[in-house]
């Protein structure tokens, strides 16, 4: 009896994983939504034109589409680069942002209104949400491409990972789970199902629930203070 060839087992390992893994179009809908709330985002909590940032996060999101098209069954190094990079951006614009809508709230120093300076902070924490999601989504296991190989020291825990018989012996978190993972550390303050396991995860999701607490806690007294 001979054992199969190591390129039928390549096909039977990339086949289990496409049926398993996240699709690519959900982490590219959490970007293109990013950019949509920082278009929806006030001119004055931007550091930089409007154009300028869309214009650079579509190019490196189409960078990404063109490095990914077989998908995450090989190791990329162009697409690992690429969406840090990208995810490196939104962060950076998206922490600058709150720190001048921080600014507003504290000195008062803006031509918005009361409602429009929460608009603002909703659509800021939003995105907070996604940034977060993003980065949990990429740094776990060193990225979805090594995440397939099954051979990577994993991040996070999920409970599928502990209760194979709900999910299969080859279950994978999409980027559905990164997003419900990043939105209930900060309602919360804390993961409701998943575990972080490596302390440049705890470190991360520490950072998400202070700015949480901290925007949550500026927001709502001025809230308090446009009712009164």
């Amino acid at each position: 009896m001979t054992s199969a060839s190591p390129n039928a087992q390549r096909r039977s390992v990339r086949k289990i994983f496409r049926r398993t893994h996240d699709p690519l179009w959900q982490m590219q809908l959490g970007v293109v939504t990013v950019i949509v709330l920082q278009l929806l985002t006030s001119r004055e909590f931007l550091p930089v034109g409007k154009l300028w940032l869309v214009i650079s996060e579509i190019i490196l999101l189409l960078g990404l589409i063109i490095v990914t098209t077989e998908g995450y069954q090989s190791e990329s190094r162009s697409r690992r680069n690429l969406a840090i990079i990208l995810i490196a951006v939104i962060a950076a614009f998206n922490v600058l942002s709150l720190v001048l809508l921080l600014g507003a709230l504290l000195f008062g120093q803006s031509s918005l209104s009361g409602r429009g300076l929460l608009a603002n902070g909703l659509v800021i924490y939003i995105t907070n949400i996604l940034m977060f999601a993003l980065w949990y989504w990429e740094l776990d296991g060193n990225g979805p491409d090594r995440r397939t190989t099954g051979q990577t020291k994993r991040d996070f825990l999920f409970p599928q990972m502990i209760h194979e018989r709900f999910a299969g012996d080859h279950w994978l978190p999409g980027f559905a789970d990164y997003i419900y993972l990043s939105a209930t550390n900060v309602t919360n303050f804390a993961s409701s199902d998943t575990l972080p396991l490596t302390h440049r995860t705890k470190f991360l999701m520490l950072l998400q629930s202070l700015v949480s607490v901290v925007t949550v806690l500026l927001v709502l007294a001025r809230a308090i203070n446009i009712l009164h």
